[in-house]
């Protein structure tokens, strides 16, 4: 009876630490539980799914938690490429407004000469 002693093994040792879970399902297989027929290897069951299910509630509230300051910092992150578009077109548009001052300079040195000649 190598199924009977399994749960019993289960049972003994403490539920995972918070966090341990990571999206993966319980260590107890519902083929398992349905083959226990011991009212205590029942009860050791259901104490450590109930500490598994513990440990996945406060996994989960901690992200729940988490989700407004990562909302928040991709609210930041959206605004801060918006910031380096307008900033790139900026650039851009001095760039522009440089070069032509710089057209208008020659220009005026060309008619200066026409002038003096």
């Amino acid at each position: 009876m190598a199924e009977v002693e399994s749960p019993l093994k289960l049972s003994g040792a403490p539920p995972p630490p918070e966090g341990v879970g990571g999206g993966h399902c319980s260590e107890i297989s519902t083929e398992l539980i349905r083959s226990l027929t011991e009212l205590q290897e029942l009860e050791a069951v259901y104490e450590r799914l109930c500490g598994e299910e513990k440990a996945v509630e406060k996994e989960l509230d901690a992200l729940l938690e988490q989700q407004n300051t990562i909302e928040s910092k991709m609210v930041t992150l959206h605004r801060m490429g918006l910031a380096e578009n307008v900033s790139s077109k900026v650039r851009q548009l001095d760039l522009a407004k440089n070069r032509l001052y710089q057209a208008i300079q020659r220009a005026d040195d060309i008619l200066d000469l026409k002038f003096c000649m």
